[in-house]
This record gives C-alpha cells, structure tokens and sequence, in this order.
C-alpha cells in the first residue's frame, strides 16, 4: 500500500482528474506532476474526513474520463466530489514549489503590539460586520445558524 493508502490503480486513476482540474499554464506545473502519493498523503494527514470519499471518487467503475466522473460525483455524491477536488486543490497548493512560482510564502507570523490599535480597524473595516452581529452556518445543516435567544 502507498504512503496515501490508496492501491496503484486509485492513484493511477488520481492524476488525470488532478490534471483536468489543475493544466500546466502559464509556467505552472499541472496537478498530475505535483500532487503525488506523498502530497494526498499529506493532505490526508491534515484531513483524514476526505481519505475515504477520496478512495471512493476514485473507483475504477467510474470509468476513465475526468470530466464525465466529476459530473457524475456531482450529481450522484457531491461528498465524493469534494473531497477528490479539496485533495487536488489542497495538495497542489501546499507544494513548496507552486508556492514559490506564485510568490506566496505561506503563512507569516506577524508581529503585533497591544499598544498599537491595528490599521483595519482605525479604517472601520470590521464596522459593518461587527454591526451586522453573528452570522454563520451549521456544518450539520448548512442553513444559517440562529442564536438560542433569537429563535
């Protein structure tokens, strides 16, 4: 079994969707060369929820054609189909060499001062979300989650 724990075929199966998902263009590598064993592994050590709708997206009875299994993922098991893109996405993203073709560096630390009020808010840039009060939504649902006192 690989790093991923997915068999050769799963993995076989993998880099033509990573490639119809993510091209080679403009200078950037297609997902296919970056997102490897190593990367979903990575990926899955990060997100073990995806690992078993990922093995699943990837059943050779899907067939061989990127497009057609992402359209049937979507509208037999958007679950399976998010978690193969979330991996695509993911992986591609997090490799050290896209992310210096892009120029990002990842995440920084930044240094704060709690003498210093933060420019964001000296501009009012949170004003209106502040005013706007707490909006989010249940993961379990997906609706919009209501307050106890406000229901």
């Amino acid at each position: 079994m690989s790093a991923s724990g997915l068999d050769d075929v799963r993995l076989a199966t993998f880099v033509p969707i990573a490639d119809h998902l993510i091209p080679a263009a403009h200078g950037m590598p297609c997902a296919g060369e970056v997102v490897g064993d190593i990367r979903i592994a990575f990926v899955l050590g990060a997100r073990p929820d995806l690992a078993e709708a990922l093995a699943a997206s990837l059943r050779p009875e899907l067939g061989d054609d990127p497009a057609a299994r992402l359209a049937g993922l979507e509208r037999d098991d958007p679950d399976q189909r998010a978690a193969l893109v979330s991996t695509v996405v993911f992986g591609y993203y997090t490799d050290r060499d896209v992310r210096e073709r892009l120029g990002y560096p990842g995440q920084m630390a930044k240094q704060l001062y709690t003498w210093k009020v933060p420019e964001y808010i000296e501009e009012g840039l949170t004003d209106a979300v502040i005013a706007r009060g707490p909006v989010w939504r249940d993961p379990a649902t997906g609706s919009r989650a209501v307050l106890p006192d406000q229901a």
